[in-house]
């Protein structure tokens, strides 16, 4: 019962995302404008909240597999970062800011070693900063390095 009230809020709550993310202009996918990618997130959300919710009312969903067993210690580390992230975002910037995180969360998530956290959390925030700053044009946070 639990999976069905999940997942049929869910789509609700694709539903209504949508809805208001429609109120921006779409553009095109070669001029994008603001409501591009947030409407575009809502109909994936739909279709895939729908499938979810339709696999869940006909008995085919996965709760019955679902052992729920939770670090409260690492859920609470990993919450705590996404709140001084949030806090550090403008004053430090996006590039310092996205990348400690990136790192502490995979360090959280019990990712092994230094080089390969330290590696994909700077190359993700670089690749991200990329496609948001210079392809896309978005304004974000500069912080200590600009």
């Amino acid at each position: 019962m639990g999976e069905k009230l999940v997942n049929g809020g869910l789509f609700l709550l694709s539903i209504l995302y949508t809805y208001f993310a429609r109120g921006y202009s779409f553009g095109s996918p070669t001029a994008p404008k603001v409501g591009f990618l947030p409407q575009l997130v809502g109909y994936c959300a739909i279709v895939i909240s729908g499938y979810l919710l339709v696999r869940s009312l006909m008995g085919k969903g996965d709760a019955q597999n679902v052992k729920l067993r939770c670090d409260y210690k690492r859920l609470g580390l990993l919450v705590l970062s996404m709140v001084v992230y949030i806090l550090i975002f403008k004053p430090v910037g996006y590039l310092i800011s996205t990348a400690a995180l990136l790192y502490a969360a995979m360090k959280i998530g019990r990712v092994k070693g230094w080089k390969i956290p330290a590696a994909v959390s700077v190359l993700a925030s670089v690749f991200f900063f990329l496609v948001f700053k210079v392809f896309l044009a978005v304004p974000l946070p500069a912080g200590l390095l600009f």
